[in-house]
């Protein structure tokens, strides 16, 4: 099931024309970060009102992150400081194929849109083909365009996926790996965000995640345990 996630939107009417959007194309689910919600929004949301008064506003974004199966953000932008944040980015059409389970679609401020750490976050990226003589649009415009590609999608889920919290405890091993074996500092951050992005992209499921954890857990603990006799040979 799809989950939309608006963050920080300023402009009360796009929260309204969001919800309208949805509602056009069948979603329900409807969640605020921080967003500037009055009684503008109700006039542009129509009748599609009924999703605001049932929206869930959030207070903690990652917490609530954390019980889904996929992240993915939406950007207009490709470049910029940090380019690494910004890849693998897919298309609309092509984010059909990597729904399954429960996925949260992230769109953020008109103007600075979802900010490096909110981008690092998510396991898939979104940007909208458009004219390189004006590439950004309304956030409600892309969300009308991302909604239309994803409508009617169907999914038969036997299996349970592991979750975002899942992900990050395997990754918080293999950042406590890379720091047993003095991984460059200036590395590890880029690296941690491609491992995030491809364990999204696999669709793990749980037993899987269960195995591998178990291999970084042994690995770690194997580690410590020849430092520690290391250190007491010294001591001899």
């Amino acid at each position: 099931m799809i989950h939309v996630v608006l963050v920080e939107l300023k402009i009360p009417e796009n929260v309204g024309f969001i919800a309208r959007v949805m509602k056009n194309f069948g979603y329900e689910k409807l969640y605020l970060y921080k967003c500037n919600l009055t009684q503008d929004s109700f006039k542009t949301s129509a009748n599609a009102k009924d999703l605001l008064e049932k929206a869930e506003i959030l207070e903690d974004l990652y917490t609530f992150l954390s019980k889904f199966n996929l992240v993915v953000g939406t950007t207009g932008i490709s470049g910029g400081d940090y380019r690494y944040f910004r890849k693998p980015m897919i298309t609309p059409e092509e984010l059909r194929n990597h729904i399954e389970g429960e996925v949260a679609i992230l769109f953020g401020r008109e103007d600075y849109g979802l900010f490096n750490e909110e981008l690092e976050k998510c396991h898939l990226l979104v940007k909208i083909p458009t004219s390189d003589a004006y590439p950004v649009m309304n956030v409600s415009h892309a969300a009308a365009v991302i909604l239309y590609a994803l409508r009617d999608l169907k999914q038969e889920r036997e299996e349970r996926l592991a979750t975002v919290g899942d992900l990050e405890v395997l990754i918080s091993k293999v950042s406590n790996l890379l720091d047993l074996i003095n991984f460059p500092e200036r590395r590890k951050k880029r690296e941690i965000v491609t491992l995030r992005r491809v364990l999204g992209r696999a669709r793990m499921r749980d037993y899987e995640f269960e195995s591998i954890m178990g291999i970084f857990t042994k690995t770690i603990s194997y580690i410590k345990k020849l430092e520690t006799e290391k250190k007491k040979s010294f001591q001899q």
